[in-house]
């Protein structure tokens, strides 16, 4: 038990399950303690989706296992000898054809086996995923519905496109980087002007272009998008690449509807909210730009007292032990200063975005006005 630079109480382990259970009736630790498995996963508190319920169940699994293994393995392992030897035996004399089991990944990353009209085996013949299949398979899908065709237009394959690069290069899946960019604001850059805007997103191991847009199908949300009546264009992208160390395909559907064109005699002024957005924004960043500042002047501080430190610990061992606590603490803030640099980084270029699109917004209103 130590403290951590925030002031919090930090237990390191690792415990096994009967020490956690001791150490929740002692009240050494509640249902609100924080923990995690290793050092990637998430901290979520003791309580929370029922993780130390979930953490016994698969020690008493384990368990289970364990013993059924140590009484009847043997046993298994000779039936599986001999079944095998027929099966090798009987294969040599008929000629058996094995074939492989596609598999495809929903909507959620997960993993489904193929229907059966998709041929068995057949691993050579996948599809190369591209735009004009997606969007010819989405309008049968809304044919089908008794919805008009969407009309493919270049900036909306433009702006699936960099949604899907972006989630490759930061390895994320979600329709909002974590820089805060969405799929509006690629438009607003592109210069796509639109009255609506909406987007499907996928991942997994696509074998066909259909697979991509039944999935889709299949997804209450993702399938009110395709079926809306109110949109008019479409666009897609469907790029390869590696997520958290897998081979994978990111697929992006954009629908459109664009704003009617203003008459060259209207001069429309720029957007007051756009406005108060980018005032919020710079009150935001300047916030995050002065706790940054405070934490440099504590993490100078902390930095500048280890080194005394550690010029007089004279081998003394509750020294050195106060010295490394000091240091895991600095490291960890130091990280955390880190991750908050990054974070105003991607609002600055937001703000930076905003702020052009306002500019921009204003010199066409000028314009308008001065030939007026």
């Amino acid at each position: 038990m130590e403290q951590n630079w925030r002031g919090m109480s930090v237990m390191r382990g690792p415990f096994t399950t009967s020490q956690i259970q001791a150490f929740l009736k002692t009240g050494e630790i509640t249902g609100s303690t924080l923990i995690r498995y290793g050092n990637t996963t998430l901290w979520r508190p003791l309580r929370d989706r029922k993780t130390f319920a979930a953490m016994v169940r698969d020690a008493e699994a384990q368990r289970t296992r364990s013993a059924f293994w140590r009484k009847y393995g043997t046993g298994i392992i000779i039936v599986a000898l001999i079944a095998g030897v027929v099966i090798y035996t009987k294969m040599q004399s008929t000629r058996y054809l094995f074939k492989a089991g596609n598999f495809v990944g929903n909507l959620l990353s997960s993993q489904e086996v193929l229907p059966s009209d998709n041929p068995v085996g057949n691993l050579s013949s996948r599809q190369v995923l591209n735009v004009e299949a997606i969007i010819t398979l989405t309008n049968n899908a809304r044919a089908l519905n008794g919805l008009p065709p969407l009309r493919a237009n270049l900036l909306l394959n433009t702006i699936a496109e960099s949604r899907a690069k972006d989630m490759l290069e930061k390895q994320y899946f979600a329709h909002v980087s974590p820089t805060g960019q969405q799929a509006s604001d690629i438009a607003q850059s592109v210069g796509y002007q639109y009255k609506i805007i909406a987007e499907n997103i996928g991942s997994g191991v696509f074998y066909t272009n259909k697979k991509i847009v039944d999935g889709w199908m299949q997804s209450p949300g993702h399938r009110r998008n395709i079926l809306s009546p109110e949109v008019e264009e479409i666009g897609a992208a469907a790029l390869k690449g590696r997520m958290n160390g897998m081979e994978t395909y990111i697929s992006v559907q954009i629908f459109g509807l664009q704003s009617p064109p203003v008459s060259q005699r209207t001069c429309v002024a720029p957007s007051k909210s756009l406005l108060n957005d980018i005032e919020l924004k710079k009150a935001e960043i300047n916030s995050l730009n002065d706790q940054l500042q405070r934490m440099k002047q504590e993490l100078n501080a902390e930095k500048e007292s280890i080194e005394t430190d550690r010029r007089y610990t004279y081998d003394n061992p509750q020294k050195i032990h106060s010295l490394n606590v000091k240091i895991s603490a600095y490291n960890e803030k130091s990280r955390w200063y880190n991750r908050l640099v990054a974070d105003t980084q991607g609002k600055a270029a937001v703000l930076e975005s905003m702020v052009n699109t306002y500019n921009r917004m204003l010199q066409t209103y000028n314009d308008c006005s001065a030939s007026n």
